[in-house]
């Protein structure tokens, strides 16, 4: 299971038009992120089409409760403008599983399409909710499961249903293969 989600990732890369460029965090510090440091950044662009940059960010170390924010940022007449932008705050710690994320144009229509995934965990670091972040343009689909569940019972956004089937399908392949705990 643990080698099937990396090789899922290159497939869809692959079978993509899609460039993603691996750069150290430093160098987005002066990126206009919101949070006080970059938990996980990536860049994944549609050549000639769209360029994007999507940060998870968080507040200060130790703080409670614990803030992160997930912005995707593209770029707009030579600018970078956030365009998408969700924050989550939580009494515990939030973490991003920077290996678990995923970039394609499933419709074809030359905007980058990704997905991400992060938890909640309590205090000592039992993970306690998994959810998967859908970026589509402007706007933002989830999906969501707890370990109260046994990870069994999925919670879905609201505007989850309004993506197209195919997109759905993908992306509930990938999280239905995702080992949640």
């Amino acid at each position: 299971m643990k080698f099937l989600l990396p090789m899922l990732f290159i497939g869809t890369l692959m079978n993509a038009q899609v460039s993603t460029v691996v750069r150290h965090p430093d160098s987005y510090k002066d990126f206009p992120y919101e949070g006080t440091r970059i938990i996980q950044v990536d860049e994944a662009n549609s050549p000639d089409n769209e360029d994007n940059v999507f940060i998870f960010s968080k507040i200060e170390k130790g703080a409670k409760p614990d803030k992160m924010t997930f912005q995707r940022f593209t770029k707009v007449d030579g600018n970078w403008k956030v365009v998408a932008k969700k924050q989550m705050t939580h009494d515990g710690i939030l973490s991003a599983w920077g290996q678990r994320k995923a970039f394609a144009d499933y419709d074809k229509d030359k905007s980058i399409d990704a997905l991400f995934i992060y938890a909640l965990n309590d205090y000592d670091l039992k993970q306690q909710s998994v959810h998967l972040i859908f970026s589509k343009k402007d706007k933002l689909y989830e999906i969501s499961t707890s370990a109260e569940s046994g990870y069994t019972k999925d919670v879905y956004s609201d505007n989850f249903k309004t993506l197209p089937e195919n997109i759905q399908s993908k992306i509930l392949e990938y999280w239905n293969k995702l080992d949640k705990e």
